[in-house]
């Protein structure tokens, strides 16, 4: 079955195939979601990078959250890292969020809620200092839901923290049909599209963040010769602070 068909499923209602999903991905695609290794954890080290938390020199940096944490990985590297005091992931999925202390052995600064990404109540305003979304804002169904998404973002995230997105993106067709590369990718983008939507909420630091992705010295494979622009192409950073 090719991959734009995953097993046949309706899209608007991915909610009620979790585990079916997981399962695809482990059994057909052969992708571990649950393995913890050196990509996971240099792929932690660049989220970091490209956020560019140097540039706020003095600021102490409390609270992380991963929107679409999935079961925790890039939360348990940046965890390693030993730079915030609190580590909050969310991810549609209950079954995930689930499975996420049986692999995992966060502390007590760490929570984890099932919630959809345009659903933040749980957390105050104001109250987080980088957000990170990583090939996630693309699963989003309906304009309306990315838009309730990125106010959400606005309203959780501090005065001066950071927002740090990774998307896929297309050169030319601007599309909602099933991605290239997941059927469940719904939103399949230019850079300019996904820059559009996010001035109007945020300003940008992107170009130099995308300069750092070019030149890190940062590989999904240690022994490899390329990194991770280099090894995904179709990877665009974007980087925002509030305006």
């Amino acid at each position: 079955m090719a991959k734009q068909d995953f097993l046949g499923f309706d899209p608007k209602e991915v909610h009620k195939y979790e585990e079916e999903y997981f399962n695809f991905q482990q059994s057909k695609e052969g992708f571990d979601l649950t393995f913890y290794g050196n990509w996971q954890k240099d792929f932690g080290k660049l989220i970091i990078e490209l956020a560019n938390l140097k540039s706020n020199p003095g600021k102490e940096w409390q609270a992380v959250l991963d929107v679409g944490c999935a079961v925790g990985l890039n939360l348990r590297a940046i965890d390693e890292l030993g730079i915030f005091s609190r580590l909050i992931g969310i991810d549609i999925s209950n079954y995930l969020i689930d499975m996420i202390p049986s692999l995992h052995d966060f502390g007590s600064y760490a929570e984890f809620h099932a919630t959809p990404s345009h659903d933040l109540s749980m957390i105050d305003d104001k109250d987080i200092d980088l957000i990170i979304a990583t090939q996630m804002l693309e699963h989003i169904i309906g304009d309306e839901n990315l838009h309730k998404t990125m106010e959400e973002f606005n309203r959780v995230l501090h005065s001066d923290g950071k927002i740090l997105i990774i998307v896929p993106i297309v050169k030319e067709e601007v599309t909602t049909e099933a991605g290239e590369f997941d059927s469940l990718h719904k939103i399949n983008c230019t850079s300019k599209w996904w820059s559009k939507v996010f001035s109007k909420y945020f300003k940008s630091e992107s170009f130099k963040a995308r300069i750092t992705f070019k030149k890190s010295e940062l590989k999904p494979d240690r022994n490899g010769e390329k990194n991770f622009y280099e090894e995904y192409p179709e990877w665009e950073v974007f980087r925002l602070i509030k305006k």
